[in-house]
């Protein structure tokens, strides 16, 4: 979503009012390693093709986005030295993080195909999205082989034909139009190139293209659990969400969810307080808000309860909490 608003915002859109069209609410945005659900990206990116009138909206903002520019997304991505350390980890990470997305290789004689399913209803914006996942794909893969290079065979979802123009992006490549889901080739030969410019600067951090210090970030969920809480830390900014919109956005039913949980030991209980918690102390020593506020964002109906819960986790009050953090510090 960070490209497209940031793309939205030079044209002076009005993308306050596009997000709450959508149905997004901003404040997912000030967080980078948020998750938004995918169905309403769709609607979000439907209303800004409408509203401002670009047919090839997904496509102009993939060439100009860096995926290395993510968050801890793009961190993982950026330790990959060759083409197919870059997609083992990108098929890796999107599988971790969204149930119904997909990214997986196929052979293809002295080729490999990589292949993308996005998930929902036929419409402007799943096209949208696929021709923005398609393209910026493409051309982080420029970076490793050469910003000319081409794939040989390319394969569009039906629909995506209205959102890519004229084809040109995809340079030589054969185009192919009404497939079930989009891919590319790639010869075996490119997978071991690795990219040109350094991507390791010992072990004080990494470094961008440009040479710039990237300083280590959160981590990137790889599992289902820590997938699961980071939808729901995402989703208690907006209201303590009930297991059903959990499932809804993650794309399986509540007994789906429940068992998958069950699996590893959890209750969906367990997790909202662990989520909450997590919150709870990054805004204790992040922020000056007042404890009541801090607990109303939460769900809590008042800051008693939100104190007792607090308590019972971590063995002391949030303003004990705030002063211990604050104290450490100095």
């Amino acid at each position: 979503m960070l490209p497209i608003n940031g793309f939205l915002d030079t044209l002076g859109a009005p993308t306050g009012r596009l997000l709450q069209q959508a149905r997004i609410h901003a404040a997912m945005l000030e967080d980078a390693e948020a998750l938004v659900p995918v169905n309403l990206g769709y609607r979000f990116l439907e209303a800004a093709v409408r509203c401002e009138r670009i047919d090839d909206l997904g496509v102009v903002v993939a060439e100009a986005a860096n995926a290395f520019d993510l968050g801890a997304f793009g961190r993982s991505l950026h330790r990959a030295a060759t083409v197919w350390e870059y997609l083992q980890t990108g098929v890796r990470l999107i599988g971790s993080l969204n149930s119904g997305q997909r990214f997986w290789l196929t052979a293809e004689g002295d080729c490999v195909r990589m292949n993308q399913f996005l998930p929902g209803p036929a419409g402007t914006g799943r096209c949208q999205a696929d021709t923005y996942t398609l393209v910026f794909t493409l051309n982080m893969l420029r970076r490793f082989i050469g910003p000319d290079w081409s794939p040989h065979s390319v394969r569009l979802m039906a629909g995506d034909e209205h959102c890519v123009g004229d084809f040109g992006i995809f340079g030589d490549a054969r185009v192919t139009t009404g497939h079930p889901h989009s891919s590319f080739t790639i010869p075996r030969l490119l997978l071991l190139l690795q990219r040109p410019l350094p991507h390791r600067n010992g072990s004080a951090g990494e470094t961008t293209d440009d040479g710039a210090l990237c300083l280590p970030g959160p981590a990137m969920p790889e599992d289902f659990e820590s997938s699961i809480e980071q939808v729901v830390t995402t989703l208690l900014v907006d209201a303590c969400p009930d297991i059903q919109v959990t499932a809804d956005v993650a794309g399986v039913s509540p007994r789906t969810l429940q068992r998958r949980l069950a699996e590893i030991g959890l209750t969906y209980k367990e997790v909202v307080g662990r989520s909450r918690l997590r919150l709870a102390t990054r805004w204790l020593a992040e922020s000056d808000s007042p404890v009541s506020e801090i607990a109303y964002a939460l769900g809590y109906t008042d800051a008693a309860n939100f104190a007792r819960a607090f308590r019972r986790q971590t063995g002391m009050s949030p303003s004990a909490y705030r002063r211990a953090g604050r104290e450490g510090n100095r």
